[in-house]
């Protein structure tokens, strides 16, 4: 990718990032997807994967899965120009948040496909809190790439207060509160998408010239 098409599409990636990621948890939801939590007794999570899952349960994983090819391009975009430790640590958490997502994701595979074919219950929770500590691991990389995102302005300081508010939830993951610090990590996406985009427009606008015809 040319760094014009890079310049052009990174903000906008950060959009799609956060589309992909809520239309695949909404076509999940609607396809009947397992909706349990970490602070859930064991009975209702054995009973959310009592059932086969819907086809929509499938889409929304793979929108979710390819939503990281979104996330990367911004990311790339986001430091293209900067160098020293801390970039190379943002770009570490970075790749980091994608592993796990793809870990999760890939337990969470199994979990569906096996839901309702006999699987054990002991299998099935061993399965689910895998999923679970793998989910978590994601709100720390995300905690750490909104720290060391070089971004300026208010939307660096809500960086930092997201990034406070995701490790807090991780000390308290059974928290009825807990999963909403990971979820505003999505709508900053979203807004830093549109912001960026926005910036690099008027940056890259042609000034205006005066004089007299």
């Amino acid at each position: 990718m040319t760094e014009d098409r890079l310049s052009r599409l990174g903000p906008l990636c950060a959009v799609l990032f956060f589309v992909l990621t809520m239309g695949g948890f909404a076509i999940g939801a609607a396809g009947g997807g397992a909706s349990v939590t970490l602070g859930d007794s064991t009975a209702k999570v054995l009973k959310a994967y009592a059932d086969p899952m819907g086809s929509g349960v499938w889409v929304g994983a793979y929108l979710t899965v390819i939503s990281l090819a979104a996330f990367a391009v911004f990311v790339a975009w986001l430091f293209r120009s900067r160098r020293g430790p801390l970039s190379t640590a943002g770009m570490l958490a970075a790749a980091t948040y994608v592993a796990m997502v793809l870990a999760a994701s890939a337990v969470n595979f199994v979990l569906d496909y096996r839901a309702g074919h006999g699987m054990g219950s002991q299998t099935t929770l061993a399965l689910f809190y895998l999923q679970e500590a793998l989910f978590m691991l994601t709100w720390a990389a995300s905690a750490a790439f909104l720290a060391l995102a070089p971004v300026s302005g208010w939307l660096r300081y809500s960086a930092r207060v997201l990034a406070g508010l995701c490790l807090v939830a991780l000390a308290v993951p059974k928290a009825g509160w807990a999963q909403f610090p990971p979820t505003l990590f999505y709508v900053w996406m979203l807004v830093a998408g549109i912001v960026l985009a926005r910036r690099r427009g008027i940056a890259t606008s042609p000034v205006p010239q005066g004089g007299l015809a």
